[in-house]
């Protein structure tokens, strides 16, 4: 299997659209790590064959579907006082928000230890909040790290210190750390991203590797092992794994605690899903929130192995369509962030709640050469 996905993580190398660089990702922090997990450790070996499946068809729908380049020039006056003019609002929007937030719920609290962001988490959980401001709050995950590449990238030294003000008072509301990372990562890829460093991935990788067994052997803790590969590797495949193991003797759930629920659709659970997945398998109540093949057998069952890879990549197609004509530099990042995301949250949540579709429409304020379709 290892061998056969090697064959198909090559193709994708080989080319440097957004949606190939988020899906080289979700090989090596997700699909690998299920080889492994149910290969050689206690997963089962159904997780394993339909994982199987599941990458090939998302790596052949990824491969063969085209992409369509949307024709827009940024060259024009015109062009460039309107979306000069969109920077400065949507920037002074999300400026009001965050100080707003942070002044009415944390009194502009500010976290300095990612060590100690979990129970700030559970307060945030806590907060009275309108749901339409949580959502608001949410895009400004996203929106915050775009505007402030926009500001660098327009010479706005002020406006990247007030962002980063911004930033840094949103990712203290919550304590998130994938927030705190993916602004980090967003600046890494503008500044260090050069083409065809698609083939840079694996070996770095490996590199982080090496780096968390010698921190692990000459240090009192594993911080990259904890926070990388354990995290962001066999967790989700054991989350997968369970949700394989629970939704084989439990009914489907069929988008009824998501979307469909929001329209008069009732789930045969009292909880959210996560919190099932929790009661089931640990000793305490905790979210288990996990993405791709959990998707599958929590929401549509075994069909959701066919089903599934065709709505992710008709995702993918809309991040190409919105970063078309951009630098690698501003979306590597982005695409990292991403491919995470869609291992750890159902697909509508990322779309939604993680500012998937925001992330794409904000895309088309950043300038960018001209296209042929």
């Amino acid at each position: 299997m290892v061998a056969v996905l090697s064959f198909f993580f090559n193709k994708l190398l080989e080319t440097e659209n957004a949606s190939s660089i988020l899906l080289i990702i979700i090989y090596m922090i997700y699909f690998v790590p299920i080889t492994t997990y149910c290969g050689w450790g206690p997963g089962s070996s159904g997780t394993l064959f339909f994982m199987f499946v599941y990458a090939l068809l998302l790596t052949f729908l990824e491969i063969k579907i085209p992409v369509y380049h949307i024709q827009m020039s940024t060259n024009s006056k015109t062009v460039k006082a309107i979306l000069s003019v969109s920077f400065y609002i949507l920037f002074a929007a999300v400026g009001i928000l965050i100080l707003y937030i942070s002044y009415e719920y944390t009194g502009f609290r500010i976290i300095t230890s990612l060590n100690e962001v979990y129970q700030y988490r559970a307060e945030a959980a806590q907060y009275d909040m309108p749901g339409w401001l949580s959502r608001l709050q949410s895009f400004c995950n996203i929106l915050i790290p775009m505007l402030i590449l926009m500001a660098f990238i327009r010479k706005k030294i002020l406006f990247v210190l007030l962002g980063g003000v911004f930033f840094i008072l949103n990712f203290s509301y919550a304590g998130h750390k994938s927030i705190f990372f993916m602004g980090i990562i967003l600046f890494v890829g503008y500044f260090f991203w050069r083409k065809g460093m698609n083939h840079l991935f694996l070996p770095a990788g490996c590199m982080l590797g090496v780096i968390g067994l010698v921190e692990y052997f000459f240090s009192a803790h594993a911080y990259i092992v904890g926070w990388f590969f354990r995290r962001q590797g066999y967790t989700l495949a054991q989350l997968s794994d369970y949700y394989y193991q629970f939704f084989g003797e439990n009914p489907t759930d069929i988008f009824r605690s998501t979307f469909l629920g929001k329209v008069g659709f009732s789930s045969p659970y009292s909880l959210p899903i996560s919190k099932v997945i929790g009661n089931n398998y640990f000793t305490q109540t905790v979210n288990c929130n996990n993405g791709l093949l959990s998707d599958v057998w929590s929401h549509l069952g075994i069909i959701g192995i066919i089903i599934m890879p065709i709505i992710l990549v008709i995702c993918f197609r809309l991040f190409d369509m919105a970063s078309s004509g951009l630098s690698t530099r501003y979306i590597v990042g982005l695409a990292a962030y991403y491919a995470v995301s869609f291992c750890n949250s159902t697909w509508s949540t990322v779309l939604l709640t993680h500012g998937y579709l925001i992330m794409c429409i904000g895309f088309f304020i950043f300038p960018r050469c001209n296209l042929k379709k």
